[in-house]
């Protein structure tokens, strides 16, 4: 039985994970919703680097520009596929949490996270993306 909701909001989330899906061609994040329901969402790789870039700049300003000079681009995925992720999009809040909107065909979901959730989640999502390390220089501030 599978994890993933409809597309919609989750609400505040917590406890957001990340994995490269078998292939390496996609990654799988989720968490538990607000209603504390478990989902999941497939990502494609140009839509996890989007997310990974717009929350490192709100989060992480000066390691992050830093890092991006060595980050490769993605090739943008056919937009028409329904069940994976092709763009995303991080917006900061007036409260200062973070919302993260993904568009998988004509579906959109969202979902709300606390500061120290971004952070876990962009650290999580870092070490998928760039196994490498990058995630050693731009995680921690002032290093």
């Amino acid at each position: 039985m599978s994890t993933e909701k409809a597309a919609g909001s989750y609400g505040f989330c917590t406890g957001l994970f990340v994995t490269r899906k078998a292939g390496g061609e996609s990654l799988i994040i989720g968490g538990v919703a607000e209603d504390s329901t478990r989902w999941t969402r497939v990502l494609a790789q140009r839509a996890a680097q989007i997310i990974w870039l717009q929350l490192g700049k709100f989060l992480f300003p000066e390691q992050t520009a830093e890092a991006t000079a060595f980050v490769a681009t993605a090739p943008f995925r056919n937009a028409d596929a329904p069940t994976i992720t092709s763009h995303a999009a991080v917006d900061q809040l007036e409260n200062g949490n973070y919302q993260l909107h993904g568009w998988a065909g004509e579906k959109e979901w969202s979902a709300h996270l606390s500061e120290e959730e971004a952070k876990a989640f962009w650290t999580v999502l870092d070490k998928a993306l760039y196994p490498s390390g990058l995630q050693g220089k731009s995680q921690q501030p002032g290093s």
